[in-house]
């Protein structure tokens, strides 16, 4: 594993836990002691986390956002099974909206061959959906390099005049106090914009990041469809929550 992409794991176990020890690293990742103590000093270097007396890490007080190469090899496997399950819910003739988010850009395999039009603000995603030949419309603006995708006043203004029969948007995390949250405020008027004008709308959030808070809340929690890979206990009551597998 190149020293970036276990970096940026190091940061993914960091934003679910408040505190993480040194030793379970070790072990979630399979490195060793050495490999670890050179990520873990680049990281303080670059102010990304606080190493605490005892063996212990944390986040420093910024919440990180990652890359989204990073986020597409992150928890691959759950991703892919709520990726498959909201592919089948789009049918021929469909026009649907993707935000920029890894589970959506694991969703466009399962969409080749249909009928259907998308929109989406994610380079990434054009990309990947002009490589099966799916039509699609790219919704441009000004660009944020950490999601390879498009915000800002002229994407919020396209936004507003286009309607869709299903929209699939991803977040930074979920919580039953919290909501829906996400990173980016700009980022959270699109979704919003994509929530008013579809027909039916979903959220595609897998079971890692529930109990994480971001800075802007999009939704409350049982607000709209969420497709999950695995429910978590204090959420059984939840009617809205479609478990895929």
């Amino acid at each position: 594993m190149i020293p970036a992409i276990r970096q940026e794991k190091i940061l993914e176990l960091l934003s679910a836990n408040e505190i993480v020890s040194t030793e379970s690293i070790i072990k979630d990742l399979n490195i060793s002691v050495s490999t670890l103590r050179r990520d873990l000093m680049k990281l303080e270097s670059e102010k990304k986390i606080t190493l605490l007396h005892g063996g212990g890490v944390r986040l420093s007080q910024k919440t990180i956002e990652l890359n989204i190469t990073t986020k597409i090899e992150l928890n691959k496997e759950a991703k892919d099974v709520i990726a498959r399950k909201a592919a089948s819910f789009v049918e021929d003739g469909d026009v649907i909206f993707m935000d920029p988010s890894s589970t959506t850009y694991l969703m466009i395999p399962y969409l080749a061959g249909k009928d259907i039009t998308v929109l989406t603000n994610g380079i990434s995603h054009i990309n990947q959906l002009m490589s099966l030949d799916i039509s699609c419309v790219m919704i441009g603006g000004t660009i944020k390099k950490t999601t390879n995708s498009c915000i800002g006043p002229l994407t919020e203004s396209t936004m507003e005049t286009f309607y869709y029969n299903k929209c699939f948007l991803g977040a930074s995390g979920f919580s039953i106090n919290s909501g829906i949250t996400n990173h980016d405020i700009s980022e959270r008027t699109i979704k919003v914009l994509a929530l008013k004008n579809a027909t039916r709308p979903y959220f595609l959030l897998d079971h890692t990041k529930y109990g994480i808070v971001t800075m802007v809340k999009v939704a409350d929690l049982d607000e709209y469809p969420i497709l999950i890979d695995r429910i978590p206990p204090e959420l059984s009551g939840y009617n809205n929550l479609i478990l895929c597998e």
